[in-house]
């Protein structure tokens, strides 16, 4: 069972209001489940494309103080326009959550890969770090700093290129180019961003990101690996890179994973991205020419358009479930909020958007989403989007307009 979207007539306001024509139930093709969200297949009634749509719920949201961090991820996501970063179509919200609706990415994510092959070979260790150094360029060119890249969050298409997603906890690097927030996964975070003493980090904290994954890639696990996430903290703290790091044929791997894993006084990339480009690891990489045109070394599966079998199964017993409590639970943030002199109605506030749509409702500078062609009913345990207006010649054009409301 799909979760249909439904796009109605357009608001006095000039926006859009999505709304889904079949509940949220354990039939839902749920791709991945978070601290406070989770994200699922969809389809647009109206077209048939495919989305991944990610659900917040706000008593969460709010009880977990990430008002800001929601509202930076529909920001930098909204602006996003380039094909290094999963792209947002729609953003809206009712009572209870929000929504994002955003380009489904049907390859699975980079961690899957890694626990399926192990070990990458080195061709496809450096196609996919190139691919992410260009990602995470993209990323600090828009002035952002990820904060929380890791396999999770690199996605791979259907033709096995990578996309970066989950910004929901990045952040935008400010005037003195300093941030000082505590976010990002153990394993994955670069050391000034742990230590109290530091004056800060800079863009440079996702190259020591981007270093930790090449060594997973070539090695099969983290280099930080512990039992607890504060062994991993302390182990991060304490890392003094000297020589080769690990005993392993790819010493230009060696060799970048050092440059990468150090103090940002002196970690490569503090001159900027070219100078990671020109080390001799990438030797056999043309960044000048568009990495996203050339074959992958590795291609995904996929047997049909609704195909998600390159996404870890989820638990069910994780999914989530229309409790008794959520109401009590939702009024006490709530009331927590007006005790602290704030006005939960007012926290989510413009969070609304909807891209530029042309004459086939494809959002403009944007590639065309997955649709259904070939879709089998019997695929789908018989569910299909309605095709009526089409089927009558009618128009399923959306409002060309780009709005926050």
């Amino acid at each position: 069972m799909l979760l249909y979207l439904k796009c109605t007539s357009p608001t006095t306001s000039g926006s859009s209001e999505l709304r889904w024509t079949s509940p949220c139930s354990s039939g839902i093709k749920t791709l991945g489940i978070g601290a406070f969200g989770e994200v699922c297949l969809a389809r647009k009634e109206d077209t048939g494309a495919l989305y991944a749509m990610k659900t917040l719920r706000k008593k969460d949201v709010l009880l977990r103080n990430q008002v800001a961090h929601v509202k930076a991820e529909r920001d930098i996501l909204a602006e996003a326009d380039n094909e290094w970063v999963v792209r947002l179509y729609y953003s809206f919200q009712d009572r209870d959550n929000l929504y994002f609706v955003m380009e489904y990415i049907p390859g699975g994510d980079m961690m899957s890969l890694l626990i399926r092959l192990g070990i990458f070979k080195e061709e496809l260790a450096q196609f996919y770090i190139a691919e992410l150094t260009c990602a995470v360029e993209s990323v600090h060119k828009m002035g952002f700093i990820h904060r929380d890249i890791k396999p999770d969050n690199i996605l791979i298409d259907r033709d096995g290129h990578i996309k970066l997603t989950d910004f929901g906890l990045k952040a935008r690097q400010h005037q003195r180019c300093l941030a000082h927030s505590l976010v990002g996964t153990p394993n994955y975070i670069a050391p000034e961003k742990r230590l109290d003493s530091s004056p800060g980090y800079t863009q440079l904290c996702d190259w020591w990101s981007v270093g930790v994954i090449l060594f997973e890639m070539v090695v099969g696990q983290p280099p930080f690996l512990a039992t607890t996430p504060l062994e991993t903290q302390l182990k991060v703290c304490v890392w003094r890179p000297a020589g080769n790091v690990f005993t392993h044929p790819h010493s230009f791997a060696s060799d970048l994973i050092v440059k990468l894993c150090r103090g940002p006084e002196d970690r490569l990339g503090k001159n900027g991205t070219d100078e990671i480009k020109a080390h001799p690891f990438f030797g056999a990489v043309d960044f000048s020419s568009d990495l996203r045109q050339q074959a992958a070394p590795y291609v995904p599966t996929i047997a049909h358009s609704t195909d998600t079998s390159n996404f870890d199964p989820v638990d069910p017993d994780k999914l989530w479930s229309s409790d008794s409590d959520g109401e009590d639970d939702l009024n006490d943030t709530l009331n927590g909020w007006f005790r602290n002199g704030k006005h939960p109605e007012h926290a989510f506030y413009e969070f609304t958007f909807r891209r530029f749509f042309d004459d086939n409702g494809h959002p403009y500078s944007c590639p065309k989403p997955i649709e259904y062609e070939g879709y089998d009913e019997d695929e789908a345990d018989g569910e299909g989007p309605a095709q009526e207006e089409a089927a009558a010649g009618g128009s399923a054009t959306q409002g060309r307009d780009l709005v926050y409301v």
